[in-house]
């Protein structure tokens, strides 16, 4: 389910306190004996009037004649009752007696006692009763004007209250979007709601003043980061030729050199990984795109994986006339970075190279035929420095190679994503959008 909007709660708010306004109107009416949309407002005063004009209780037949009266001329039942309450008179259907009170309160003036029933004083101490006819069309009329003070209500609320919701939630909205954008990872994007002189506005300044402070702060992070990295490299190329200069007699002394020499080897890729990763992330290292290949890029990856591993097989299948602009150095590390993953995991059993359209984009895959990925860990692979359930036992690296493919692969617009292959092996695949005009 969707969540509700903010501005249609508002809404729907003042709408309740609307009809709760309506409702605390009507029950005070009721209470008062003057309901708003009341169908007999002058029944008192005409039954006052009535009572009036009827001759005293002394005069039991000119009363009686004049109740019949009322009855006949004006269509109304009548009652009157006498001064201890009973009744001396009637005419037409009976009316229900009041209580003592009730008609201690019809001796001071004429008051409603019921749905039409009015009572009011009359000569002698006795009290008039009448049940007043319903007015032709009444009940239609006080419908329609119910109605439209309903329309009415609706009318203005929409006209005024729901734009002032909108008003009210947008800056709201539009703060929401930009804190999702960030915490996506887009680092840059900011509310631009500063200007606001309210809570919001306050909010959006306290939000873009910590956006910035991260982002400055990360950026002297990635910077030393960067600035480091480019110093190991120096001390790392030392030991390399030292190492290569060494003569070492024995056997043994010779395994253990060749030993140091693979570990100062990944030690020094792992600083070319986190070299290059970090600027990527600074924006200091441009992309020089050029038209690019994909079945040459995809062949020499080949080779160089051949080089490192000759008994490794390579499947290679690509589409003909796949063009991307790309960054050609890049985009081959991190098909590198792909290849010496799948290289790690296969267990000496054959790797596939592909590369095929997909719509606007050309997809590079790497499959292996090893143990593919757990599941929980398919959505963490390309993170930095990730090493899922049982790699540190099957191959070697520092989880930085895969984070680079997909950095490498966002800066041209694209993608990676990792999944597991029908019939064992995990695949992994670079998403690039195609040259235009590529046939």
């Amino acid at each position: 389910m969707h969540p509700r909007r903010l501005y249609l709660r508002l809404y729907l708010a003042f709408l309740g306190v609307l009809l709760a306004v309506g409702l605390v109107f009507a029950a005070i009416g009721f209470l008062t004996g003057r309901p708003f949309l009341a169908l007999h407002r002058g029944g008192p005063r005409f039954a006052a009037h009535l009572g009036r004009m009827l001759p005293p209780p002394a005069d039991p037949v000119g009363l009686q004649r004049a109740v019949a009266l009322i009855n006949e001329e004006l269509g109304m039942d009548a009652t009157v009752l006498g001064p201890g309450g009973e009744v001396i008179s009637t005419a037409g259907n009976p009316i229900a007696l009041p209580d003592a009170d009730v008609l201690e309160r019809a001796r001071q003036g004429a008051i409603s006692t019921g749905r039409g029933i009015v009572a009011a004083p009359a000569r002698g101490g006795a009290v008039l009763m009448v049940r007043l006819p319903l007015p032709e069309g009444a009940v239609r009329r006080a419908a329609i004007r119910a109605a439209l003070l309903l329309l009415g209500a609706l009318a203005v609320s929409l006209a005024l209250v729901y734009p002032l919701s909108k008003s009210i939630t947008r800056p709201l909205e539009k703060l929401t979007s930009v804190v999702e954008a960030y915490g996506r990872g887009d680092l840059s994007r900011r509310s631009g709601l500063g200007d606001l002189q309210d809570e919001v506005g306050r909010l959006a300044r306290s939000f873009d003043e910590m956006a910035d402070r991260i982002q400055a702060a990360r950026r002297a992070e990635k910077e030393l980061l960067a600035n480091v990295s480019h110093e190991l490299r120096t001390p790392l190329a030392r030991i390399k030729v030292a190492l290569e200069l060494i003569d070492a007699p024995g056997e043994g002394v010779r395994r253990r050199l060749s030993a140091i020499g693979e570990e100062v080897d990944e030690l020094d890729q792992l600083v070319a990984d986190i070299l290059t990763a970090s600027r990527l992330d600074l924006a200091a290292l441009p992309l020089r795109k050029v038209r690019t290949d994909v079945a040459t890029l995809v062949e020499k990856a080949r080779v160089r994986a051949a080089a490192l591993d000759p008994n490794l097989p390579i499947d290679v299948r690509v589409e003909p006339a796949l063009v991307v602009e790309a960054d050609e150095a890049l985009l081959s590390r991190a098909l590198d970075n792909l290849l010496d993953n799948a290289r790690k995991y296969a267990n000496g059993s054959p790797v596939d190279v592909t590369a095929r359209r997909e719509g606007q984009e050309a997809i590079i895959s790497v499959r292996d035929h090893g143990p593919g990925i757990p599941a929980n860990d398919l959505p963490r692979v390309f993170e930095p420095f990730f090493r899922g359930e049982g790699a540190p036992g099957l191959a070697a690296g520092f989880g930085l190679g895969l984070a680079l493919a997909r950095r490498v692969a966002e800066a041209h617009g694209g993608a990676a994503r990792a999944q597991n292959a029908e019939g064992g092996g995990a695949r992994l695949e670079l998403r690039l959008p195609l040259t235009t005009g590529t046939v």
